[in-house]
């Protein structure tokens, strides 16, 4: 079942949605991906629908977010930067008492990352984004749910019940921990729930863009469906990454359509 969409202004100083085709160097997307947009909103409320005890996969009422559209208000550019990091593969120090050097792993690495510009006042403008999203909890059409399902009652009371606990913490502010754009350091300073929805604030003047290929999200569907964790050798449920067309058409990426409160369609 899925929630009435949800609209989410979003804005930072600093990006990096960071490309997997470049191994090394971080080199960011030139505007939000709806994965990093879900983290967003995951850092505000999330209800993990995993639960590793076998004795208790009966009484999952998690949830997960879909992502429907994304408004670019002010998407920046991108500019270089030059990063100390700490190059090892696994902490050195962990069950070593005599603590590790810093000095000997660090490494210095290049990044593309994205930044707001700075208008005619010598002001910064930062990066904005709007994020309308959805909830999904998954349920049963039968008053007995099957094996790993909610029943339908219960999971339409706990889509109110998480629909409401979003709005009522984002409109106060609150979060789990600190959202962030991409990589954790270039946090999200600001933002605000526009109950008006996303019609209605993204701006009317807006150009259009193509950003090509653009990384979207994991497929959860096989550990959504399985709900256990693979075994060695087992490729069944292994995650597999999705990639869509990114286009703007003023100022907004369609990412999926909400049919009706059972349905999603996403986008190619």
């Amino acid at each position: 079942m899925l929630s009435k969409p949800i609209c989410l202004r979003v804005k930072g100083p600093f990006a990096c949605f960071t490309r997997p085709e470049f191994h090394v160097e971080r080199v960011s997307y030139p505007v939000i991906t709806p994965s990093a947009a879900r983290g967003v909103l995951e850092a505000i409320l999330m209800k993990p629908i995993e639960k590793p005890e076998a004795g208790k996969r009966e009484n999952k009422v998690g949830f997960r977010w879909h992502i429907l559209r994304l408004g670019i208000i002010h998407k920046g550019h991108l500019t270089p930067i030059l990063r100390n990091e700490l190059g090892y593969s696994a902490h050195p120090a962990y069950g070593n008492s005599s603590g590790y050097d810093c000095a000997a792993e660090r490494q210095q690495r290049h990044s593309l990352i994205l930044a707001g510009d700075t208008n005619s006042d010598g002001q910064r403008v930062p990066l904005e984004y709007l994020i309308e999203a959805c909830i999904e909890v998954r349920g049963d059409l039968g008053p007995r749910g099957e094996r790993g399902r909610t029943p339908r009652w219960n999971a339409m009371q706990s889509l109110a019940k998480y629909h409401k606990m979003f709005l009522r913490r984002a409109s106060a502010g609150q979060c789990f921990y600190q959202p962030f754009f991409g990589c954790r350091e270039f946090s999200v300073t600001e933002w605000q729930l526009e109950e008006a929805g996303f019609d209605a604030v993204l701006p009317r003047n807006l150009p259009d863009d193509q950003f090509g290929a653009v990384f979207r999200d994991f497929d959860f569907d096989a550990f959504w469906s399985e709900w256990r964790a693979p075994e060695r050798g087992d490729n069944s449920i292994l995650l597999q990454a999705r990639k869509f067309n990114a286009r703007a058409e003023r100022g907004q990426i369609r990412v999926a359509r909400r049919r009706d409160v059972t349905t999603l369609e996403d986008v190619v």
